[in-house]
């Protein structure tokens, strides 16, 4: 390992430097170009030919960028590394060694000539070259020391006679073409500058930029206003790690840009000029914290009194008004497992693909109260519903709305709450008028659950996407996948968006 910076005259040590971060030179061609030209290291075999790395495993220290890190963002000033401190090769010593020794006597030849300028003896003849004739022009701060006649001194121009010591402006007609021309050149990049930071402000993802534009925020990230989307980022920025080149509010608009619009990494990471690699990593632990905080709070199961207080109108009937749930699963497609057993286990006949199925509920308002883990395409609905959490959550009297395929009215009952399914026909000609009608009034109840389904789907794209098979890897931690992670925040961020089950 490589523990000293490589920069001509930098003495940085890896060991030393506390807290300095060392680069390694980068592989893109156009950017290492750019960088070897910016460090200029002479080669110690050939000075004609210039220095290239021998291997990867020359460091570039963080002092030579403005902001004390690289940027991978081509917009950003610290792109290349700008900062050196060039050590002078043995000719340039000399010529410098003696440009200060000329300068020296220039200096103390300019105070020979003001001491001789306070004597009445002296006279005045200083001159000045055009740059665009090379023509001369007297000034008043020139003193000879040698003797001078009337007739010299009386040919001094008397208006370079009143000016300073630094040098005045040219009167000559050239000399205020050229510096007009500057002029024009200067407003026009100035003008150009100010287009660019204009464009770069609108095109940038950051606070300002969306915080008067709720159209935006909502076809970014299916929030409904900015306000909102700024309440759940103050919760989850404390717990977010400012260990990028993205600030906090770009990791977390990153996030939901996946989520919502179920871009590619490679896309991301042109758009926000970061690596692929340093995307996925963003959004994994951003989908840590968001899973942390964001799901216990917003995905929760509500207390009998405020269900009863709440209730729809359509609940509102001595059939459904003890209801505290409607309950369904559904299906998110994943890549075909590499083990035989775990492909045989995700296959779902229904889909006739490799999927992995959620068990969800919501309370009579609408909002999702339960989400279980994600399991095996082949699991039963019935499964599902034994094995997962939600029966816990049963008290005693409640009731719980579901379809034919699922047959648990003996593991509910066993907590004492009741079940009702449509009735079955099979092996009935015709139902009798009040199954009829209990089921039509069932089915008007439970199409709430297949809406929520709908909009949870269509408000995050990425349930509607094949899931690479990487993202159900368990973590060991919580014991849960990172596309059951990825699902209960859609649906904890789906429960703060208005209800589709109307009130009234």
């Amino acid at each position: 390992m490589v523990d000293s910076c490589c920069a001509p005259g930098c003495q940085n040590r890896r060991r030393k430097a506390k807290g300095k971060s060392f680069y390694r030179i980068p592989k893109d061609p156009d950017r290492r170009q750019k960088w070897l030209t910016a460090i200029k290291r002479a080669n110690q075999l050939n000075k004609t030919v210039r220095w290239e790395p021998s291997s990867n495993g020359f460091r570039l220290c963080s002092d030579h960028f403005i902001s004390g890190k690289k940027s991978d963002n081509p917009l950003s000033p610290d792109f290349v590394p700008s900062i050196f401190n060039h050590v002078p090769s043995p000719e340039k010593r000399g010529r410098k060694r003696k440009l200060d020794v000329f300068n020296r006597r220039q200096k103390s030849k300019l105070q020979r000539l003001e001491q001789a300028a306070k004597s009445p003896a002296s006279a005045v003849s200083h001159s000045t070259v055009c740059p665009q004739d090379g023509s001369e022009h007297p000034t008043a701060h020139q003193v000879k020391e040698s003797n001078i006649t009337h007739t010299e001194i009386e040919n001094v121009d008397p208006i370079h006679e009143e000016k300073e010591t630094s040098a005045s402006p040219c009167d000559n007609e050239n000399c205020k073409k050229y510096t007009q021309s500057l002029e024009v050149e200067c407003e026009a990049l100035r003008t150009e500058n100010m287009l660019l930071k204009e464009k770069i402000n609108r095109t940038a993802l950051n606070e300002k930029t969306l915080q008067n534009n709720d159209k935006k925020v909502n076809v970014l990230t299916g929030l409904q206003t900015f306000s909102l989307l700024m309440a759940l980022f103050n919760v989850v920025a404390p717990y977010l790690k400012p260990k990028s080149s993205l600030t906090l509010f770009q990791q977390y608009m990153l996030t939901l840009m996946k989520l919502r619009m179920n871009f590619s990494f490679e896309f991301l990471a042109y758009y926000f000029g970061v690596d692929p690699t340093t995307v996925s990593r963003i959004f994994k632990r951003c989908i840590d914290v968001m899973y942390s905080r964001l799901v216990p709070s917003l995905v929760i199961w509500p207390d009998r009194e405020s269900l009863r207080k709440s209730l729809p109108y359509a609940f509102r009937n001595s059939t459904f008004e003890k209801t505290v749930c409607i309950i369904d699963c559904f299906e998110i497609f994943i890549e075909k497992p590499r083990n035989l057993l775990a492909s045989a286990q995700c296959y779902s006949t229904y889909k006739s693909h490799h999927t992995m199925k959620y068990l969800i509920a919501i309370c009579p308002q609408g909002s999702i109260s339960f989400i279980s883990n994600g399991w095996g395409g082949r699991t039963s609905d019935k499964f599902i519903t034994e094995h997962s959490n939600f029966l816990t959550h049963l008290l005693p009297g409640d009731l719980v709305l579901a379809d034919r395929g699922f047959n648990v009215r003996e593991s509910i009952h066993t907590h004492q709450a009741e079940l009702k399914i449509p009735a079955f026909t099979r092996g009935k000609k015709q139902l009798d008028p009040v199954d009829l009608e209990s089921t039509r009034c069932l089915a008007s109840l439970r199409i709430h659950i297949e809406r929520v389904i709908g909009v949870l789907r269509q408000k995050y794209t990425t349930l509607q996407s094949i899931i690479p098979i990487v993202f159900t890897d368990i973590d060991r931690e919580n014991d849960v996948t990172y596309l059951d992670k990825m699902v209960k925040v859609c649906c904890a961020l789906t429960n703060v968006s208005e209800s589709v089950v109307p009130f009234q």
